[in-house]
């Protein structure tokens, strides 16, 4: 069985999370200006 010294951190493990977390905020924000219409009635009204 090797040995696991100098095993390398796997960034993915950060990174899709957080592009997931940052996808979302983007779509709540374009929904809540107006820019999208996913959920009728929420968001600012014009």
């Amino acid at each position: 069985m090797p040995r696991l010294v100098g095993k390398k951190a796997n960034p993915s493990l950060w990174l899709v999370p957080l592009i997931a977390i940052a996808a979302i905020g983007v779509v709540a924000q374009m929904e809540y200006s107006g820019t999208l219409n996913l959920m009728p009635k929420i968001g600012r009204h014009r």
